[in-house]
């Protein structure tokens, strides 16, 4: 496993998607604190100025980062010929996946941690240190964390089981958008409750008898693509939940990708 995660970590390093995601993630932020800072300059009077907000929001960038990256990474090891010499070898199967896994997570966190660092920085120099609620924040954070964790387990599962760089990399962003959509109408409906809407006034095909509101609620918080719409817009309804679920979808997915890989013809 050591040897493993070395040679990943070595060609993490030399990854330009990585590199290009970083600055991405990095430039994306800027933008957010230099808009509101020409705002604040301007007495416009309506910039953002609590650092929560600033820390949270590259999530979503990083968000969409997780499955490009997922399955460019590993599909190149299946195109190289990687994945094949590492079983010769004698590595096993088990620990290739976890080595993968591990990997696309630490990049993700990496990400997380470095914008993280430079929205500090830059964000009390140009508008100040300004933080509601500090542990609730914190919550909020590592629910982030954990949702991409969870994202990563999805789509290394995709990546691992299918074995051609284009149809992985095809399958992981076409999941990710169809869990957007998804996610997007969850949101719509489970707020439908709280704005005093009924479900046939949002889709009229619906009523509330075929969906309940803790059902709804359930699926906003366990999927990741819920958390990230909770994470982002700063309007998490249950904190201490998410990363209960996210440790239990991150699982389920892990275990599940083990099992088919294991099993996987690798003609």
């Amino acid at each position: 496993m050591l040897k493993l995660l070395s040679a990943n970590r070595i060609r993490l390093k030399k990854s330009k998607l990585f590199w290009g995601g970083l600055f991405v993630t990095i430039g994306y932020s800027m933008f957010l604190l230099l808009m509101n800072y020409i705002e604040k300059a301007s007495y416009i009077g309506n910039s953002i100025m609590q650092i929560n907000w600033y820390l949270l929001s590259p999530f979503s960038v990083i968000s969409f980062f997780c499955p490009i990256f997922s399955s460019i990474f590993i599909g190149t090891e299946y195109n190289d010929g990687t994945m094949r010499n590492r079983l010769i070898v004698g590595h096993t199967r088990k620990n290739i996946y976890l080595a993968n896994f591990i990997t696309v997570c630490a990049a993700n966190i990496i990400i997380t941690l470095i914008s993280s660092i430079i929205i500090m920085i830059f964000g009390t120099l140009m508008l100040g240190w300004s933080m509601i609620n500090p542990v609730l924040f914190l919550l909020h954070y590592i629910s982030g964390i954990m949702m991409l964790i969870a994202f990563t387990g999805f789509f290394t599962l995709v990546a691992m089981v299918l074995s051609n760089k284009t149809a992985s990399t095809v399958t992981c962003i076409v999941s990710f958008l169809l869990s957007y959509m998804v996610a997007g109408v969850i949101r719509r409906l489970v707020f439908s409750f709280y704005n005093g809407e009924s479900i046939s006034d949002v889709f009229y095909d619906l009523s509330s008898d075929m969906v309940s509101q803790p059902i709804l609620e359930f699926f906003y918080d366990f999927i990741p693509m819920g958390q990230c719409l909770q994470i982002t817009s700063n309007s998490v309804l249950h904190p201490s939940r998410l990363p209960v679920y996210s440790l239990l979808f991150t699982a389920i997915t892990v275990v599940c990708g083990i099992l088919i890989f294991s099993r996987k013809d690798m003609k």
